[in-house]
């Protein structure tokens, strides 16, 4: 059996621990059903259609009420009589003001009309609302779709160095029942036995480190997506690609958003320069004393109109006020962009670091394949140590490490990539 039978097909090992095979899909579809903070922004949307109902009934429709009062005011040194017209010697409130009390149980109804203006402005900023709490779902997301990628990479990974340690563990056996036999027919020293075994315990040690963090990686990952689960999965591989350019960034989107908001907020903060009209009808009881109350029933109509003239400017200063926002939001867009192209260059310049990396680790590891091939027939030939041996299998174990911590490194890039290039 050679000695890298098992590491080069690292690819294909599944661990008998393992229970089922999870993939990145499996885990966005999670996270995106499961998140909090999705479920609160598509409530907010509810919450906004209804305000629109609110705005509707609030503005447009009649609003309808019943009203019921009575008002005993007597009157004391009036002869024991309880009247409108008290003695003047009468002690109390005087009656031009009370009338000596109030009947009253009335039937009220009140609407505003030629109102619309009124309506549309609220109704744009609700919309303005839903369609801003709208973009957020997509910037959440967007988001949570980078950090679950980026937990998922983390934990496949960990996976990958937990199934290298592992194969070499299986390795290393296999040359330690070798050797085993080798040294009962005296052609290999006791040493390089013991040497190979103290070898055999040392890499179990750090194979049940890298289980550990293979474990705690995939907890992380269960629990961003809102899984509980705590059975031990394999994870399958995943090759992310860069994303196509963009003409607009979709991060830009919220300011538009916010700059339409400033000027449908000082819309509605100006409806109250609107001249106001409603009408009110009542009908029902309305009486100052008990005598002849039963004929003391009616109805009422009008008009209420009102129209300010001068409120010291406030107009004017809550337009300031929008403008200075305006520019605000104007100059924190610019900021994004440019903060948007430096990611990119930043994350470019990583990828083209990453594949060079990547060029020359495997590059190295042919070499190292045939080192490793040379090197065992030597050991048998007695050429070299087990010392030796053991070092040029520890290389290729680090380097086999490298490989995948740097192929990691550059699917984490194209992640950060892919979420700046949208």
């Amino acid at each position: 059996m050679k000695i890298l039978c098992y590491i080069l097909l690292l690819t294909t090992l599944t661990s008998n621990f393992l229970s089922a095979q999870n993939n990145l899909q499996f885990y966005l579809s999670a996270a995106l059903r499961n998140n909090p903070g999705i479920k609160e922004d598509m409530n907010n949307i509810e919450i906004k259609y209804l305000d629109r109902s609110l705005n509707n009934a609030q503005f447009n429709m009649p609003q309808v009420s019943i009203t019921a009062n009575y008002l005993f005011a007597p009157y004391f040194n009036n002869s024991r009589l309880i009247t409108t017209a008290p003695d003047p010697e009468a002690i109390g409130y005087d009656p031009s003001i009370t009338n000596g009390g109030l009947y009253s149980a009335q039937l009220n109804v009140t609407k505003n009309i030629f109102n619309s203006g009124l309506t549309e402005a609220y109704n744009s900023q609700t919309g303005l609302q839903i369609l801003s709490s709208g973009n957020a779902i997509e910037l959440e997301k967007h988001a949570l779709h980078r950090d679950i990628t980026e937990q998922y990479l983390a934990s496949y990974q960990a996976g990958q160095l937990y199934y290298l340690s592992r194969a070499l563990i299986d390795t290393i056996k296999q040359q330690l029942q070798i050797t085993h036999a080798l040294v009962f027919k005296g052609l290999v020293k006791e040493t390089d036995y013991l040497l190979l075994k103290v070898e055999l315990a040392n890499q179990q040690i750090a194979s049940d480190e890298a289980f550990s963090a293979f474990k705690t990686n995939l907890y992380q990952l269960n629990t961003a997506c809102g899984i509980y689960d705590t059975a031990m999965v394999e994870l399958q591989s995943t090759e992310l690609h860069t994303s196509g350019p963009v003409n607009e960034s979709n991060f830009l989107r919220q300011y538009s958003i916010d700059s339409m908001l400033i000027v449908s907020s000082q819309k509605t903060l100006e409806t109250k320069y609107l001249p106001q009209l409603s009408i009110f009808a009542n009908t029902g009881l309305n009486a100052v004393e008990l005598k002849g109350i039963q004929r003391r029933f009616g109805v009422s109509a009008g008009l209420n109109f009102s129209y300010p003239l001068f409120d010291g400017g406030q107009k004017s200063i809550t337009r300031q006020q929008s403008l200075i926002s305006a520019h605000t939001i104007a100059a924190q867009r610019e900021s994004q962009r440019i903060t948007i192209r430096n990611k990119l260059n930043e994350v470019s310049g990583q990828l083209e670091v990453y594949s060079r990396s990547i060029n020359a680790i495997q590059s190295q590891m042919k070499d190292y394949e045939q080192i490793l091939r040379l090197s065992r027939s030597e050991l048998m030939r007695g050429e070299l140590t087990m010392v030796e041996f053991i070092t040029i299998i520890r290389n290729f174990l680090e380097l086999k490490k490298a490989e995948i911590q740097t192929f990691a490194g550059y699917q984490q890039a194209l992640n950060q990539f892919n979420y700046w290039n949208w």
